[in-house]
């Protein structure tokens, strides 16, 4: 017996493969629902293939060691060149491409539809001012440069074998975080005039609108082979001062501070912190990090920046738990010691795991991915993933205990 297709029949299954050849990973956790009308969130996926040239480095202008003000707004305005324009939606930019990490859409922190916008650490009353009575969401969105959407590609080349082996940053990667926060003007008051963004964090299923957010912090991470005597990555943090100068919100992000090193001789002394710089001007309060090493407003004060982005990392064998990236509240001092190491750029936090060059969108993708079924899942399908053959990578056979990274730890 001879079986035809018809022409509708085989039109649909062409769309679908050229959907799946340029759309690999989805979006977000859910699909807009039926009649709306707002913003819906793209993956920028189309990674470069081969590495791009290193182009303007502005912050390569200042030594973050005696300029960190000046280096770490370099970054910013580089960052928000082309982006802030056009609200963040990364495809528009025409100056640069700036890409998302995928898998990060999976669980009750995955991506939202409307931003992209994943959950953080949530802040506690008083965190964030001293009229702050409630506990408030904090979401964020991350993207990264050629150089380090580059890198993106290389780890998830082929979306059912993530290759860890693979996550090394090149000198000039950048990435850039905007974290928003649900808490209010009223108790927040330095967030009066910050960007506002709706987002769908409560997976809402009408077309009503969503929560609104406004930003409170930005993050940015930068290769420098200035720093390579510690880690090879500057940390740097901004945070919104609705007081500041500034015609629009973006000009009136003020540094934090920035980081190229634990200071771990110093680790339980009272001695001056070497590697990192806090801005002395600024006028919002911060609690900072462990012993006062960089931290953002949002960010776990038991640890750092470095420190907890220094966790990144992966077991080939993914029965072996994963490590906290947070040391714990009683900790001892050999695991401070052990927390607030300078690790190189692209070495592993434990001997044996495989590092993942300080990104923590990396480590958690591949943890969304390990724990379903496949690089389909969620609203555009579901597939079954396989492992990879070559060395070194990574190996479900004894069973899956791995899990996403939590900075409420």
């Amino acid at each position: 017996m001879t079986f035809r297709l018809s022409p509708a029949v085989l039109l649909a299954a062409s769309s679908f493969v050229l959907a799946t050849a340029s759309a690999q990973f989805p979006d977000a956790r859910d699909a807009p629902p039926n009649g709306w009308t707002g913003p819906v969130f793209k993956l920028k996926q189309d990674y470069p293939q081969a590495l791009p040239s290193v182009g303007a480095r502005p912050w390569m202008s200042f030594d973050f060691r005696t300029q960190p003000n000046e280096y770490i707004k370099a970054v910013l305005a580089y960052a928000l060149e082309g982006n802030k324009q056009v609200d963040f939606v990364v495809q528009n930019n025409t100056t640069r491409g700036w890409y998302h990490a995928p898998w990060m859409h999976v669980g009750a922190a995955g991506r939202e539809f409307v931003r992209g916008l994943t959950r953080e650490r949530a802040s506690r009353p008083g965190e964030l001012a001293p009229t702050q009575t409630g506990t408030f969401e904090n979401w964020a969105v991350s993207v990264y440069n050629p150089r380090g959407g580059y890198t993106l590609g290389r780890v998830w080349k082929d979306p059912d074998a993530p290759n860890p082996s693979l996550a090394k940053f090149p000198v000039g990667a950048v990435s850039v975080k905007l974290i928003f926060t649900e808490a209010p003007v009223s108790q927040v008051p330095y967030l009066a005039g910050s960007v506002e963004w709706q987002a769908d964090i409560n997976r809402s299923s009408n077309t009503n609108p969503r929560p609104t957010l406004r930003l409170l912090q930005v993050d940015v991470a930068v290769r420098d082979s200035r720093a390579a005597s510690t880690t090879g990555w500057v940390f740097g943090t901004f945070v919104y001062d609705g007081n500041a100068p500034g015609a629009t919100p973006w000009d009136r992000l003020v540094p934090v501070g920035l980081m190229w090193g634990n200071d771990p001789t110093r680790v339980g002394t009272t001695q001056t912190l070497q590697q990192t710089k806090v801005n002395a001007q600024l006028q919002i309060p911060q609690h900072l990090g462990f012993e006062k090493r960089l931290n953002g407003p949002v960010d776990n004060p038991r640890s750092s920046c470095l420190s907890c982005h220094s966790t990144a990392q992966i077991q080939p064998d993914l029965s072996r738990p994963t490590r906290d990236a947070i040391p714990p509240a009683n900790a001892s001092a050999a695991t401070l010691r052990l927390y607030f190491r300078n690790i190189k750029a692209g070495a592993p936090f434990d001997s044996n795991a495989l590092a993942l060059d300080y990104s923590l969108q990396l480590q958690n993708g591949i943890a969304n991915w390990a724990l379903t079924d496949g690089p389909s899942s969620g609203p555009q399908g579901r597939a079954t993933a396989t492992i990879g053959a070559g060395p070194r990578r990574l190996d479900r056979s004894h069973g899956i205990a791995i899990r996403r990274i939590d900075r409420d730890e």
